[in-house]
């Protein structure tokens, strides 16, 4: 059976190790790597498009039409030679038949002379033969046997190429054949060395298909005819071109289906082979095998740095890069990697990456359903030392020990807290007062209730209204509550956050636009303040905006006058404004940030929002609203709510919203009607004696933080990982290295809480190491900037639990100072 939690702590070696499977994959089943490579190729022609073909070649093909008009197939050789009668006249550089003239057709012998006299009057004629089958072995390609074409048969200096290729995975065309003690070329080379005499054949070549044969110019048989009977200029430009003859009706010709061409004849092969061979853009496989290396030693590379890990977005990003490299190199040097040496590692890595991502929230959710069993963990280690701490004292009954005494006191004080904590957690809290519920402002407090009071007064009037308060106290309610007890209920209200949008998008979205007055304007816009016309308008983080925007909004507040951006004429609107800010508008005024007349025409009614920490009584009623919002039937336990109300919530109602949902998607997930401390985020919960950070600490010492300690501290809270252990352990050394105020000896003593020296020994070896290993990573790198050694070590934070993620920011900085 497969034990995930060593996966997950060896998941560098679980990378590698897939990496290398994905290689093997790609080096011994070819199946699967030819599909893949044959797949990216085929997508990298289509997003290329065509090429443009060699302007030497000039194509003339048989149509259907062609083959209805002058007999049936195949067409009397008379036709050929009169071909070959009227090329002549225009200068061409030769003529290629991709038409095998067969010497066994009896009805052609009284046209085979005139065809042979018109052959010997052409200048380089070039005719196609057939071979066998063929046979390849390396660079060298044989066959048993070979047909010439009839003309041959009367004259043997008649040039002749084959037409066979084979196809797998490509059209692969031997340019040489050896056949017995003859040589044949291949149709498209012996072509292609007409045009170009420096040409060598030596090779097997795979026909790069980075055309279409259709844009090679080119014209049916009888559509020639009829314009060399009409001695068309168009055909002068014929001079020096090589002409390729062949068949393009579909009944015919063998057909073959490419990227770009869906069925290319046998002609637009050899043309698009030919082609490749003057342009030496043929495809190049030789870089096939060092390409898998290359690919491979680079995922194994970020294998190993567990890149990966941080974000998939990396392995995204690495396969976004070699896909581009690799496109770039097929379309401008036709050069084929092994696409699949990528692919399948890149697929691979995601697919680990993912299950390591779910196996480690599984993780994360069994420890933090496992913080119940710490309870009873703790409550069974306290029994069992009370019951030995007894029996101890009952052996010395005569003489009894008044320390032995003291600890059998404080054990019975611990256990009592430790099943009160207990049964708090298993208990719902009860009791809870009825909520007050104003426009959706839940509250039972006395400073809400004066808000509630101010917005009732105000609401009736058509003033500017300033809402201060902190983010997520809850300033969009109350606008909308001023809203709709206003005479402008019926009407719209409308909100935006100023800090969100840049000062043009801001002013586009209150004011609207007019078509073309900038980028993209493709229409006219009504703006916000047109559309809330009678209505409201709630402009959040007002203290946010600019100077230029300040100035507009002013206007509006003198006037009731805007002007769409782009337009030379004004609009007048009747909207109610009620701005809010966070910030200290009195401050940003004498600083110059804010202007002075634009915050007294805003500041005609302020209404100042009270943060959670100022209203503590209406926590356990907000959890509670939260709460029913997710599940009907959800409560909430008496140790949550005293968790709750002793948070500072710097986010205010928004947080503990967000603390709410978390947790009911923890209690759901282990079927409880009830959220318990368990539930909760750990940076949230205030640790004491019940919590992961005391077990631990109580366990490494009961075992004198032998080397072995961790391990059995594991197996002993449940099995836990060794990683949860030894990152908790580093952890609390960081919390209490920073409450000593860096002090190194005070830490050490405080952790090892004893006398002997070889404990101290110890635990200060293993404390040393981790600020040592922090000094050293800092001077690897030149910054001094705590934000960008924040992001160079996050190694460092990655498995260390939430809540001492602030103390290693401490201990950086310390040693940043120092």
């Amino acid at each position: 059976m497969i034990n995930i939690q060593n996966l997950l702590e060896n998941k560098k070696h679980l990378k590698i190790s897939t990496v290398i499977f994905a290689f093997v994959l790609v080096m011994f089943f070819s199946p699967i790597s030819n599909n893949i490579n044959h797949t990216i190729q085929s997508f990298f022609k289509k997003t290329a498009g065509n090429s443009i073909p060699d302007t030497n070649i000039v194509l003339i093909h048989i149509t259907k039409n062609d083959i209805e008009k002058l007999g049936t197939w195949p067409l009397k050789r008379s036709y050929y030679a009169l071909l070959l009668n009227n090329l002549n006249r225009y200068g061409i550089k030769g003529i290629g038949f991709e038409i095998f003239l067969s010497d066994n057709l009896s009805f052609q012998t009284v046209y085979n002379q005139l065809l042979s006299e018109q052959i010997s009057q052409t200048k380089n004629v070039l005719l196609s033969s057939q071979i066998s089958d063929l046979y390849f072995d390396g660079d060298q390609t044989t066959a048993d046997s070979i047909i010439y074409p009839q003309p041959k048969s009367a004259n043997k200096n008649i040039v002749t190429g084959h037409l066979n290729y084979k196809d797998k995975l490509g059209i692969y065309i031997p340019t040489k054949l050896n056949i017995g003690d003859k040589n044949e070329y291949a149709f498209s080379y012996a072509a292609a060395k007409i045009i170009d005499s420096s040409l060598t054949a030596d090779k097997i070549i795979k026909v790069n298909f980075n055309l279409s044969w259709k844009d090679f110019s080119n014209y049916s048989l009888l559509e020639f005819f009829k314009l060399a009977e009409e001695k068309d200029k168009r055909l002068n430009d014929l001079k020096d071109k090589f002409i390729l003859l062949g068949v393009s009706d579909p009944s015919t010709a063998k057909f073959i289906s490419t990227p770009n061409n869906e069925r290319l004849p046998g002609i637009g092969l050899h043309a698009i082979a030919i082609d490749n061979l003057l342009n030496n853009n043929y495809l190049n496989s030789s870089f096939i095998f060092l390409s898998s290396f290359v690919f491979f030693f680079l995922f194994l590379f970020v294998s190993y740095k567990d890149f990966a890990a941080k974000d998939i977005t990396c392995c995204i990003l690495l396969l976004a890069a070699c896909i581009i490299l690799s496109f770039l190199i097929f379309v401008y040097f036709s050069i084929e990697l092994n696409y699949s040496a990528f692919l399948l590692p890149f697929a691979f890595l995601v697919l680990i990456e993912l299950l390591i991502q779910y196996w480690e929230s599984k993780t994360e959710l069994s420890t933090a359903i496992n913080e119940k069993e710490l309870l009873k963990i703790s409550l069974l280690k306290k029994e069992n030392s009370l019951l030995k701490l007894q029996e101890e004292i009952e052996r010395a009954a005569n003489n009894p020990d008044d320390n032995l005494t003291k600890k059998i006191d404080s054990l019975k004080n611990e256990i009592s807290e430790l099943k009160n904590s207990q049964q708090e957690d298993l208990t719902p809290a009860a009791g809870l007062p009825e909520p007050k519920n104003f426009n959706g402002i839940i509250y039972i407090s006395k400073a809400v209730e004066n808000v509630a009071d101010t917005i009732k007064k105000i609401a009736p009037t058509n003033a500017t209204a300033l809402l201060l308060g902190e983010s997520g106290s809850g300033k969009e309610l109350a606008a909308r509550a001023i809203h709709t007890l206003s005479n402008r209920s019926e009407n719209k209200f409308l909100a935006i956050n100023c800090a969100a949008l840049t000062d043009s998008l801001l002013e586009s979205e209150l004011f609207g636009h007019k078509k073309g007055s900038f980028t993209n304007a493709g229409a006219d816009k009504q703006g916000m303040f047109e559309a809330a016309d009678k209505g409201t308008i709630f402009l959040d983080e007002i203290g946010e905006t600019s100077e230029n925007f300040q100035v507009k909004l002013l206007r509006v507040l003198q006037s009731g006058e805007i002007q769409k951006v782009g337009d030379t004429s004004s609009i007048f609107v009747d909207v109610r404004i009620i701005a809010a800010t966070n910030k200290n508008l009195e401050e940003l005024v004498k600083q110059k940030k804010f202007r002075e007349d634009l915050y007294y025409r805003l500041n005609v009614i302020q209404v100042k929002l009270p943060n959670l920490r100022e209203r503590k009584e209406d926590i356990k009623i907000l959890a509670n609203h939260f709460a029913k919002k997710e599940d009907a039937e959800l409560t909430i336990s008496k140790a949550v709510v005293k968790q709750l109300e002793q948070n500072d919530w710097k986010g205010n109602v928004r947080e503990l919203e967000s603390i709410i949902k978390r947790a009911a998607i923890f209690a759901n997930s282990e079927n409880r009607k009830i959220i318990m401390l368990n539930d909760l985020p750990p940076e949230l919960v205030k640790f004491d004696k019940t919590n992961l950070e005391s077990l631990i600490l109580e366990s490494l010492r009961e075992k004198k933080f032998s080397h072995s300690s961790i391990n059995e501290t594991a197996k002993e809270l449940g099995n836990l990982s060794r990683t949860i252990i030894s990152e908790n352990f580093r952890g609390i050394f960081f919390k209490f290295y920073c409450e000593n105020n860096f002090n190194l000896d005070l830490t050490v003593n405080q952790i090892a809480n004893s006398d002997e020296g070889e404990i101290i020994e110890k635990v200060n070896s293993k404390t040393s190491t981790y600020l040592n290993n922090i000094q050293k990573d800092i001077r690897k790198h030149s910054t001094s900037n705590f934000e960008e050694l924040k992001k160079i070590f996050q190694s460092k934070y990655k498995n260390l639990p939430q809540r001492y993620h602030q103390y290693l920011d401490e201990i950086i900085q310390q040693q940043l100072r120092s």
